[in-house]
């Protein structure tokens, strides 16, 4: 199999020779026989300079591409390929910033908000850190809203619909699941 790795800035359709990152990987192509692995180093180039004051994110993509089907064998047959591509989080994180990256979830700022003429939520993160969510909701009038959460950037604010619900209510509570940095979840409630 045939393996190719680069970093990007979260366009996923952005060609790998035209993105510029700080990060290589190395080796950037290689090729892994079966029952074998491969160890892929990434390095910090400083090519560009990062806050010192925030996280920072980049995305890590490995490709796998299968071989070429030996065309004796395959003549005869139908024949399925599938390359499969990995898109994993990598997060900077200069020395120094203040606070823990597993209090950031809870320090999060809630708060009603209107997109499009609707009810939405607003989130503010006063944090040095990258937030990111696995799932969410909102509580309000004996029902559950499910929430279109992602990630949200250190020191910035977002704006999330919340699809079905006609208008604000006088007691809403958003509960959440935020990703750490082992990959656990990390709970929330918020009173709005």
């Amino acid at each position: 199999m045939l393996v190719q790795s680069w970093l990007d800035t979260g366009d996923d359709n952005a060609e790998p020779g035209s993105i510029t990152v700080p990060f290589t990987a190395t080796p950037p192509v290689s090729r892994i026989d079966a029952k074998r692995g491969q160890t892929i180093k990434l390095m910090y180039t400083a090519s560009s300079a990062l806050p010192k004051d925030r996280e920072s994110v980049f995305w890590f993509n490995v490709l796998e591409v299968p071989p070429k089907p030996d065309a004796a064998k395959a003549s005869n047959q139908s024949l399925l390929q599938l390359a499969f591509r990995t898109r994993i989080k990598l997060f900077y994180r200069p020395e120094g910033l203040s606070g823990m990256p597993s209090d950031a979830p809870l320090a999060l700022k809630w708060s009603w908000a209107t997109s499009e003429g609707k009810a939405a939520l607003r989130v503010d993160n006063p944090t040095p850190y990258y937030v990111s969510f696995s799932s969410g909701d909102l509580e309000a009038n004996g029902k559950r809203y499910p929430l279109d959460m992602t990630m949200i950037a250190p020191f910035s604010n977002d704006v999330i619909k919340v699809n079905g619900m006609s208008g604000r209510t006088s007691s809403a509570k958003v509960h959440f699941f935020a990703i750490n940095d082992f990959g656990g979840s990390i709970e929330g409630n918020a009173n709005l």
